[in-house]
């Protein structure tokens, strides 16, 4: 018997791409348990294409919020009505292969989580950069940059281990972030190197940005460093709530082992002021320089990118 998967999809306004999805849903090629569809109070046609669909498709579930949410308030307590034993979490924009959910269930094993590759692609000129690097999973790249939501597949019993919602983790942060942290923490955590999610590009869209000077180059790097160098009193000061909300999530979480423990100790160190916090702070990023990247690996460039990567990671907060 084949295990159970349910799919938890949030709406918003999202009439225009909602069908696309649908399909592309519907078109699994694993046989889907529900297909759970929770619209936060839409004022465009999104609810009447769902009650479309829904008298055509059994397996699909609407629920309707009588006030707005919010992306987090929306995805976590529709996540609670799943039944299923996995639940896969999608956008209500993207377009997924057909074979996404079959090879996440044949790769997760023991594992809590799965991800894989998203396919950026754009209709309206938006940029879209398709990184085709396998994903580092470890906890340390995680309190930095999650994995996306749009990808996850994870098994029901992950969302006991989660926080509620007035945990200050979703105040500054979003439910992916509390998933793939959670999961990675436990070192629980595959990758797989397949196109999964085809990922729909849009200014309209809530997580839209331009990110071409985030791309790996020499000349986008030393941009990004003299960024970093010219606005880091106050970029820092910004981000410290978020350190302190995923570094109270990791001790919420209560996993001891060593990647766990390496990553709460650099957030410790990234609360601290002073000269000499920051240099242990540096020490922590190149003892763990392996770990700290987009993907895994080692090199005397990536020793020094280590030493530099508390003033050039605050780039990713810039507004």
């Amino acid at each position: 018997m084949k295990a159970s998967v349910s799919i938890v999809l949030c709406t918003y306004n999202g009439a225009k791409y909602i069908r696309e999805q649908l399909n592309s849903i519907l078109a699994q090629t694993y046989p889907l348990h529900e297909i759970i569809i929770q619209d936060d109070h839409s004022t465009d046609e999104t609810v009447e294409i769902l009650k479309e669909y829904a008298s055509q498709y059994s397996q699909i579930k609407v629920y309707i919020n009588q006030s707005e949410h919010g992306v987090n308030g929306n995805f976590l307590s529709a996540m609670q009505r799943a039944t299923g034993k996995y639940i896969a979490i999608s956008d209500q924009d993207d377009i997924w292969e057909t074979d996404k959910i079959e090879n996440q269930i044949n790769s997760i094993g023991k594992n809590l989580l799965c991800s894989g590759l998203s396919r950026p692609f754009s209709t309206d000129g938006s940029f879209a950069y398709f990184d085709q690097r396998k994903r580092n999973t470890h906890a340390i790249r995680m309190v930095f940059l999650c994995l996306s939501g749009h990808t996850l597949l994870f098994r029901r019993a992950l969302i006991s281990m989660l926080p509620p919602l007035s945990h200050p983790i979703y105040k500054y942060s979003m439910y992916d972030a509390a998933l793939s942290i959670t999961a990675s923490a436990h070192k629980s955590i595959v990758f797989i190197d397949k196109i999964l999610v085809n990922f729909r590009r849009h200014t309209s869209a809530t997580t839209y940005s331009d990110y071409s000077k985030s791309l790996p180059s020499w000349r986008n790097a030393l941009y990004i460093l003299k960024w970093g160098i010219a606005h880091f009193s106050e970029t820092r000061k910004q981000v410290r709530p978020l350190f302190a909300a995923k570094l109270s999530l990791l001790n919420y979480v209560n996993a001891d082992n060593e990647e766990a423990n390496a990553a709460k100790k650099i957030l410790e160190l990234e609360l601290q002021n002073g000269i000499l916090p920051f240099m242990k702070l540096q020490y922590h990023c190149i003892k763990n320089y392996k770990h700290l990247f987009h993907t895994e690996g080692k090199g005397f460039i990536r020793l020094v990118r280590a030493a530099f990567y508390p003033v050039m990671q605050l780039h990713m907060y810039a507004k």
